[in-house]
């Protein structure tokens, strides 16, 4: 007697998935995972200074162009810092509950556009600038964020459907599960290439909005 077509498909896949194919594929994505990761943490806080540069001058009504995004690659120093800084005290905060971690992530949330704005200022002093302008502005900001949740869910779907088809397919390996669930993350997570862009320029305006008025960089970019 011979097997439908279906479940010969599927016993191929199983069979296959319990090589030791699938961890090796899942060692080396997650070494270019943590690659990715150190690049970020070195270029990631330069590249969030542009971007910050350029949103600021699409609000402002200045001419925005996509050489904003690189106008700050000479402050990867800056740059760093100010990742590292934000990281390691929302860390510090989170060790305590979750909740004052959540609270200084807002905190700390205009730092990006006041070190773009004012080169001089260190990541620190960015930081202590941030914590001042969102007195009282946290859950403004909050509530501004939980207003894009419909369009996250919606991204979200496409990614949610696939992690579960790749756990019930491949239920017999879970490295091969877990690799091919991060190949497709990127594909898969495609929605948020369009939500993130609005999310960021409503963070720029609503910098514009706490800080009363434009004021003038410390120097050209």
């Amino acid at each position: 007697m011979s097997f439908p077509i279906p479940i010969r498909q599927r016993t191929f896949i199983l069979t296959c998935s319990a090589q030791p194919n699938g961890g090796r594929l899942l060692a080396v994505l997650l070494v270019g995972i943590g690659l990715w990761a150190i690049l970020q943490l070195i270029v990631g806080g330069a590249v969030q200074l542009g971007y910050a540069h350029f949103n600021l001058n699409l609000v402002d009504g200045k001419d925005a162009a996509i050489s904003d995004l690189f106008s700050q690659k000479d402050r990867l120093w800056d740059g760093f810092c100010m990742k590292f800084l934000q990281g390691l005290y929302i860390a510090l905060w989170s060790l305590l509950l979750v909740i004052p971690g959540i609270v200084k992530t807002y905190s700390y949330a205009m730092t990006p556009y006041i070190m773009s704005e004012h080169p001089s200022l260190t990541a620190n002093e960015a930081i202590t600038e941030s914590r001042r302008i969102m007195d009282g502005n946290k859950w403004r900001l909050f509530c501004l964020d939980f207003s894009f949740i419909g369009w996250e869910l919606l991204c979200s779907l496409p990614l949610y459907a696939g992690g579960f088809l790749v756990l019930k397919y491949f239920t017999g390996s879970e490295a091969m599960a877990i690799s091919l669930f991060l190949l497709l993350t990127i594909p898969l997570s495609i929605g948020f290439f369009f939500v993130r862009p609005y999310e960021e320029a409503a963070w720029a305006t609503f910098y514009r909005d706490i800080t009363a008025a434009p004021t003038e960089p410390d120097e050209a970019y």
